[in-house]
């Protein structure tokens, strides 16, 4: 018949000597494992040798266990377990844990205290710790308290008996007991809980003891209680009013921002910062939004500040969707802000920051197509006919890493005798690029005695100067600045595959040209993204740049109008001699759609009309340039952007 029974417990201590107290401990540390662990845990037959190792993995699993236990007979007395592989000093951190901190800044009266080492034989040789502390809580008013903080204190000595570094961190805030500041920060959440309890929750003090945790001693060190607590304070706020609009709206932007004067201490004296409070929700897994975005965003509107050095830090758990971080900035100067200067923050960042959440990429690697590059050059070789021909460059994206940007080159060049090599005009004129070598390979001979060469190489670049103010990689800008270096190393040369670009960077500069002359204030990001939404493609070459302008006011003013109460849509619409204007504002995208099919029905070239569609904090912008001198296919236009508006609003 199978014996059903606990596994042999071995106390590290055991001897031969002292076989009797074995016996005692053995007891209770059965006891102890029966309380906490699951019920009919160990209900196996230890007899059976193939299921020792899965018992074995099984119970490892669960550690390190954190349980506990109010007793049936005295409700004030509660036991706190915890069962773990053996570590140093793990007891003493368990130990302060809940004596001290259960109840913050108080000591409670402790009835009983156990800890042993011991093994399970049939396990192998892993020494476990098991810990037993029996607390009495005389004060009714605590117990709320008590339980309101034990799922945390649960979680943080979780993290500490198992980690050396976790416990010093944590004690390193808690046990701080005799440092007045955070006695007096302490103090200051328990007030704010008391004045606001329906703003400020227990959980608070979670919130602080976060906060102290992240932020390292220099910083705490630099900066009043008074201005600690009013960040862990804004904070939280930002916390529970993130979760509360995330809940209603789960799909949108949810961002809140907050400025104010500081103080801090530097070198013996006290300067004045700005400090600047952001919380907002991230909507897709590879968001980020750290200090450069922040930072870029003032920047914008206040081009001298300066970030204070280690004053930033974001406080994100885990894989949650949500962040608030904190940073100081300060003038060259150490002077006090304006309020004209806080109040351009407090109104443009709002909208500013959302454009500025960055997205983290994998680098992007191109295998090289050996057939596609003997083709160029023997595309770029056709093009080279007589000996005052330019060299012919073809210039292509091969790679893209977390700082740097590479291209690959191909230049095709009549050899004037005496003429350098290409790589030693890289050694002599650049400083910005890398030359990295692939090939140099004779094409043939003009004339029996000019050398016709092909130049095969990599170009490494910066990409830190082409971030877009999402920081995202601006490959157009990059590209340029490429062909500008080549020039000044190379002299003149012909651009093969880059006559297209240079059209749309060409347009788009005339139209950022005519909205500085015209005195609009615009975001840069918003404008290049409403150019290259333009399509067809080859109106971002051929479009005039007044009629772009014009569009581009229109989706500025038809944003910043809204919408009244119950539309699902504004509409704009302008004509001139030549163009019809229209600018359509959706809360929904499915609009674009029904446009596009109604637009199908007209009579038209396709290089007649030009559209854009571009979302602009969360409100879809569809717009249409529509070239035409006719008044019947203005009227019909017109008509078919009218009635589908009517027929969709109907749906």
């Amino acid at each position: 018949m199978a014996q059903y029974l606990l596994p042999k417990v071995v106390t590290v201590f055991d001897t031969p000597e002292e076989q009797g107290r074995e016996t005692h401990y053995e007891a209770v540390i059965n006891d102890c494992l029966l309380k906490i662990l699951p019920d009919d845990f160990f209900n196996m037959n230890f007899n059976d040798a193939d299921l020792i190792e899965d018992m074995k993995n099984n119970f490892q699993s669960l550690l390190p266990l954190i349980k506990t236990i109010p007793s049936d007979i005295h409700q004030e007395n509660i036991s706190f377990f915890m069962l773990n592989k053996y570590r140093p000093n793990a007891f003493q951190f368990f130990f302060e844990m809940f004596s001290r901190w259960i109840v913050p800044g108080k000591r409670l009266d402790v009835l009983l205290l156990y800890a042993a080492d011991f093994r399970f034989p049939e396990f192998g040789d892993q020494v476990y710790t098991i810990c037993e502390l029996m607390i009495k809580v005389r004060d009714s008013s605590d117990l709320p308290e008590i339980l309101c903080n034990l799922p945390i204190i649960e979680m943080e000595v979780r993290l500490g008996v198992e980690s050396a570094y976790h416990a010093r961190r944590i004690l390193e805030i808690k046990g701080l007991t005799a440092d007045g500041k955070t006695a007096v920060i302490q103090e200051q959440m328990a007030y704010f809980v008391r004045k606001s309890p329906k703003m400020f929750d227990r959980d608070l003090f979670t919130e602080m003891q976060h906060v102290m945790v992240i932020c390292p001693e220099e910083f705490k060190n630099a900066r009043d209680s008074r201005l600690l607590s009013r960040i862990i304070g804004s904070h939280y706020i930002f916390r529970k009013q993130l979760l509360e609009a995330l809940a209603a709206s789960p799909k949108k932007r949810h961002l809140r921002i907050r400025i104010f004067r500081s103080k801090i201490r530097r070198e013996g004296e006290y300067r004045s910062v700005l400090s600047v409070l952001v919380g907002l929700n991230f909507l897709k897994e590879k968001e980020v939004f750290e200090e450069q975005h922040l930072m870029t965003a003032i920047q914008n509107y206040l081009p001298n500040m300066r970030p204070v050095k280690d004053s930033f830090f974001s406080n994100r758990r885990g894989n949650e969707n949500i962040c608030t971080v904190y940073l100081e900035i300060e003038k060259p100067d150490h002077g006090e802000f304006l309020g004209s200067e806080i109040n351009t923050l407090r109104e443009e960042l709002i909208v500013d920051l959302k454009d500025r959440i960055g997205h983290l990429m994998h680098p992007v690697f191109m295998p090289r197509n050996e057939e596609e590059i003997m083709r160029n050059v023997l595309s770029l070789s056709n093009q080279i006919k007589y000996i005052r021909d330019l060299p012919q460059v073809f210039i292509s994206f091969d790679e893209q890493t977390h700082h740097y940007l590479y291209f690959n080159v191909i230049i095709v060049r009549v050899v004037i005798p005496g003429s350098p090599a290409i790589q030693e005009m890289f050694e002599k004129k650049s400083k910005s690029l890398e030359y990295i070598s692939d090939r140099c390979k004779m094409l043939g001979m003009l004339r029996k005695q000019y050398t016709k060469e092909a130049t095969v190489f990599r170009v490494k670049m910066s990409n830190s100067n082409f971030l877009r103010l999402d920081h995202s990689i601006d490959l157009y800008k990059a590209r340029a600045f490429l062909v500008g270096e080549l020039t000044n190393i190379c002299g003149e040369f012909r651009d093969y595959n880059g006559g297209m670009i240079s059209k749309q960077n060409e347009l788009l500069c005339r139209v950022r040209e005519l909205l500085v002359n015209d005195s609009v204030r615009y975001n840069e990001l918003l404008l290049e993204n409403f150019f290259y939404s333009l399509h067809p493609v080859i109106m971002r070459s051929v479009l005039e740049a007044a009629a772009l302008e014009k569009l581009f006011k229109m989706m500025l003013n038809i944003v910043k109008k809204g919408f009244f109460s119950g539309e699902n849509y504004t509409v704009e619409l302008e004509s001139t001699e030549d163009f019809i204007f229209v600018m359509i504002a959706s809360k929904e995208d499915s609009l674009k759609k029904e446009i596009t099919k109604g637009l199908k029905k007209m009579p038209r070239e396709s290089a007649t009309i030009a559209g854009s569609y571009l979302v602009v904090y969360e409100v879809s912008c569809i717009g249409y340039i529509y070239r035409s001198s006719d008044p019947q296919s203005r009227e019909m236009f017109c008509k078919i952007i009218t009635q589908t508006l009517h027929d969709w609003e109907e749906i």
